[in-house]
């Protein structure tokens, strides 16, 4: 199931040269076409799911396009017209794999929370999920491909961290507007999401690549911390609009 042979020492399906295409957005994978069958969209999104799962397992190399035709279904001329060739599918596979594990942050109920406890409950949800085996293979085997795929760093950047900053981003939004900020003052809540994201992520991922990831207890010190650094610099400049008001 994990042939390589087919696939050739530069990562090209036979003839992919001749018929596969490029695709020429930098930061967003292959998708299945909208103007699609039932039937077509079925195998489509059936393809990027198993290729998902097997990329994931044995690397980009260790898998050819006729083992995930053999598990999903379709053929090789499916492959070519939804993706381009393997590394399109390769890119729409990271990138439902970072969509899948990023889906339960929706879930996540933060009304009603003030700007320290909500962070907090969206910091432990999204380590939760960012330190599953299956989170921590995806961030691997992004990392070793990138070089080789100079496409797909963009491609997982935007699946991955830049939509749970986005999640932080609406949410610390929603806070600033009850916040007495004078005009002009506001602090831009991209920013403020983005260091959320890193001072709750960054430590823990990067240790979970090298050692057991941490336990419960790491996790919510960790959220926490952070959010309290946010909540401070948020409450600093509430403190400096009210002086000067």
């Amino acid at each position: 199931m994990t042939g390589r042979a087919a696939d050739g020492g530069a990562g090209h399906e036979p003839g992919q040269a001749r018929r596969g295409r490029a695709p020429e957005n930098k930061t967003t994978a292959p998708r299945c076409p909208s103007r699609r069958t039932g039937r077509g969209t079925a195998t489509c999104a059936e393809l990027r799911r198993v290729a998902a799962d097997l990329f994931l397992a044995h690397g980009y190399d260790g898998v050819s396009l006729d083992a995930i035709v053999a598990e999903a279904g379709g053929s090789k001329t499916n492959v070519y017209a939804f993706f381009g060739g393997k590394e399109g599918l390769f890119e729409a596979a990271l990138a439902h794999a970072c969509a899948d594990i990023l889906a339960p942050m929706d879930a996540v109920r933060v009304e009603g929370l003030s700007l320290e406890e909500g962070l907090a409950r969206l910091g432990r949800a999204l380590l939760d999920l960012l330190l599953t085996p299956r989170s921590v293979a995806l961030f691997r085997i992004a990392i070793s491909a990138t070089g080789r795929f100079p496409r797909l760093g963009a491609v997982w950047f935007a699946s991955g961290p830049a939509t749970s900053q986005a999640i932080f981003a609406r949410f610390i939004t929603s806070r600033l507007g009850e916040a007495p900020l004078r005009e002009g003052q506001a602090p831009d809540a991209a920013v403020l999401a983005r260091l959320f994201h890193d001072m709750t992520v960054q430590e823990l991922l990067h240790r979970a690549l090298f050692e057991p990831a941490a336990g419960p207890a790491a996790r919510d010190e960790a959220a926490r911390t952070a959010a309290a650094a946010v909540a401070a610099l948020v409450a600093g400049l509430v403190a400096a609009g009210a002086e000067e008001g």
